[in-house]
Formats: structure tokens, sequence, C-alpha cells
């Protein structure tokens, strides 16, 4: 078997294929982890799995999150559909790169993988029999690949995958903060549906705190990401001189699943195979339940002779879900960046609701 990438999915996928005793080889471009956060957060079946192979991360749990007004007013709470396995919490807010370092640590102590950092695929050609990885320093032949190397992935574009949606697209500046002092701050994540600046906060454990904040159209990720602008931003919610700001970068929120996720021997899992708003924050469990998923598949064709149509049954059943899910994305998208008319006929709305017993129960316990 042969992986394309170790983020936190190939990462899994490589454990859980080398702990049923395929041999592995991980090919990663970057020689180390990405150093700064990313994923804030993983639902208890995505930390069932990690568990599974014997990471647990620490963090923060949770049980959802507050959709509330500009002025801090709640109007709905959010909370997982799904119960979690047992003895495992709702969701955790997690620190993706000591998941990152902690999965490595895994790899390194199991046999059947290899990792090679610091190499490229630029090429992934498919046989009958075998799939061919080549780039500047790579040629290496593996009977099934795996591209979970990203949202640009290259085994994707090689095999000829397309991608589809696109209906919802928003930029985002997403700043990570360390708190210098101790500040009284949320415990909850919020996502603060002010239409002048659709906002999210994300209370990771101490010391680290996140904001995302929508951008404009005509607001340029140069001058949002200038830190005269980040403090501005972040002056409404806490006070600047209070946190050092370990990140601030432009992101694109999209909707988008490839075509397909398998083409012949090469298969596709996490951000190579989905992207989604990460209003649910569900964007790395969905990956890990990839792996999670495939890792048998791949045991019964590699060691039991099984045919490469008993593949299928992963895509077919992720595909389902991760559509779910970006569509309850999207809609909580929707609702939390209004416009300032549809905005105050929202909260006007769900206010009134709250008057009503039976309707203010409801929306304590919005299952999504």
């Amino acid at each position: 078997l042969a992986i394309v990438g170790l983020g936190p999915v190939g990462a899994a996928l490589a454990a859980l294929a080398g702990g049923r005793g395929l041999r592995t080889l991980v090919v990663e471009r970057e020689t180390a982890p990405y150093s700064l956060p990313r994923a804030a957060h993983l639902d208890g079946e995505a930390l069932r799995i990690l568990a599974s192979i014997g990471v647990r991360p620490e963090g923060r749990d949770l049980d959802g999150f507050d959709l509330v007004d500009r002025q801090g007013r709640l109007l709905l709470r959010g909370r997982p559909r799904e119960r979690p396995p047992d003895g495992f919490p709702a969701g955790r807010l997690i620190h993706q790169p000591s998941v990152e370092t902690a999965l490595r640590d895994v790899l390194r102590a199991t046999p059947a993988v290899t990792v090679r950092l610091g190499t490229e695929v630029q090429a992934v050609t498919s046989g009958p029999a075998g799939i061919t990885l080549s780039g500047p320093a790579l040629s290496a032949r593996a009977r099934l690949a795996v591209g979970c190397d990203g949202a640009a992935s290259r085994v994707r574009q090689s095999v000829g995958i397309g991608v589809e949606g696109g209906r919802f697209e928003q930029r985002w500046l997403v700043v990570d903060v360390r708190l210098t002092r101790d500040v009284p701050l949320p415990s909850r994540l919020l996502q603060i549906a002010d239409p002048a600046r659709p906002t999210t906060f994300v209370p990771f454990a101490d010391p680290r705190r996140r904001w995302e904040f929508r951008l404009r159209e005509d607001e340029t990720a140069e001058a949002m990401t200038r830190p005269e602008a980040v403090h501005a931003l972040l002056a409404p919610h806490v006070p600047p001189e209070a946190v050092d700001v370990e990140r601030a970068a432009v992101y694109t929120f999209h909707d988008l699943v490839a075509t397909r996720w398998r083409r012949g021997r090469v298969l596709l899992a996490g951000d190579a195979a989905h992207q989604m708003p990460p209003f649910l924050g569900q964007g790395l469990g969905a990956g890990l339940r990839d792996a999670d998923a495939l890792a048998p598949l791949l045991a019964r064709v590699l060691r039991e002779g099984a045919p490469l149509g008993v593949l299928d049954g992963s895509p077919a059943v992720r595909q389902r879900h991760v559509a779910g899910v970006i569509r309850q994305a999207v809609r909580l998208g929707r609702l939390a960046t209004l416009p300032a008319g549809a905005a105050a006929v929202r909260d006007a709305v769900l206010r009134a609701a709250h008057r009503v017993r039976p309707l203010h129960r409801a929306l304590l316990d919005v299952r999504g």
C-alpha cells in the first residue's frame, strides 16, 4: 500500500493499515508536521478512531456551539446529532500539531510502515497490476495507493478525478492566539451572527484561543493579515495586549466533493476527497472516518485477495455521510452570515420563539 500525504488522515490510515500487517509506504513532501493549529475539533467517533491506534488528544471537551447575535444573546444551541461512543465526549477542541506528532510516534513503532519525508510525488500512474509513484527523488510501486494529500491533491489530479460543488464560497481570516494573562472569555464555541462581521470564537484549552472573521470582498489577504488590522479585529473581543498572535491567515471556505473517490487502484481520503465549511467542525473528523472505513477493505484486497470492487463499499457510504455533513455546515454558515436585513428578521423570529417554552427548549437542543 502507498499513501501520499502524512497529515493526520494519511498518518491515521497508515497506522490502521500497518496495524493490520499491510506493508505500507507513506510519502510526504514536507519534512516536519505543520507547526501551527489548523483543525480545531474532533467528535466522539473521531476520538474513538484515534484511540484505537493509541492516540488520545488532550483538549477542551464541548457538546456543540452557541449561535449568538451581535450583542451576544443566545439564538440557538447546536448539539451533535450522533451519540458519541461509550467513554468518549461529544466533542473535543484539540491542538492539531500535537495530534500529528503523536500519530508519527505511532508510525515509528509500527514495523510494517515506512515513511519517506521530504519526497514529492509528481505523478501517479495506474496499471492493471499496480501503481507507480514518481517524482524528482522517487520511483516506487504499490498494489494500491491512497491520496491523502489535501485539497490541491496531486494524486486526484494525476488520475483525472474532478471536484463538484462550489455553491458556498466565503473568505475568512483565521487568527490563532496564545493568552498572555487571564482574560474572562466564554468557554463555549460561539458563532457570532453579526451581519457587519460574522465571527467564530473557538475556546481551545489554555492558553490558546481562535477567532475567525469573515472578510468583505474589498478586503485583501495582504491588508487584513497586517498586525494592525488583526489587532483591530480582536479588540472588541479581547485586549490585544493580552494575546500573542501565533498565526493570521486567510482561507476560502468551500463545499467541494470529488466526483469519484476511486479510480482503478487509486483511492482518495480526507481533503483530497472532500472539503467543507468549518462551521460544524467536521473536516478532520470526516477524514479520520474515511481512514477507518478504508483500512479493513484495503486489508481484504491486499491480504485476502478480494476483488477491487469491494473498495467501493467505503466511498459509497462515506460519500452519503459527507454530503449530509456538508449540507448541514452550509446551512449553518448561511444562517450565521445573513446580511443585515435578513439577520434582523432571523434574530426577531428566534427571540420570539424563545418566549414560547416548548420552542425555547427546542432551540437549546438543535441537533445537527
